[in-house]
């Protein structure tokens, strides 16, 4: 998880507009498994809620930014359309 935290730092920071194409190809919604929170001070596991909800962070509304980001967690609500339409992996 550490090294997909970074990477989605990087992302977010750095490469807002392969952020944006991914964002376009995305469809779902979030599961509230609380896997993509772990670690987060902000989330209470118990309840698998966010405390912070309303006013969370926008890398956090965004979430996953990439397809790398559901591979990490095992499963999530999300998906990812065909990414030749949405710009593919950010390495290009």
């Amino acid at each position: 998880m550490k090294e997909g935290w970074l990477r989605r730092r990087i992302l977010w920071y750095l490469r807002r507009d392969h952020v944006n194409r991914m964002k376009q190809a995305r469809t779902g919604e979030c599961a509230r498994c609380g896997r993509c929170c772990h670690g987060c001070p902000a989330f209470k596991k118990s309840e698998k809620t966010c405390r912070v909800y309303s006013i969370r962070p926008n890398i956090c509304r965004n979430f996953p930014l990439t397809p790398d980001d559901i591979e990490d967690m095992g499963t999530c609500g999300f998906s990812f359309e065909d990414l030749a339409l949405s710009g593919g992996n950010p390495s290009e």
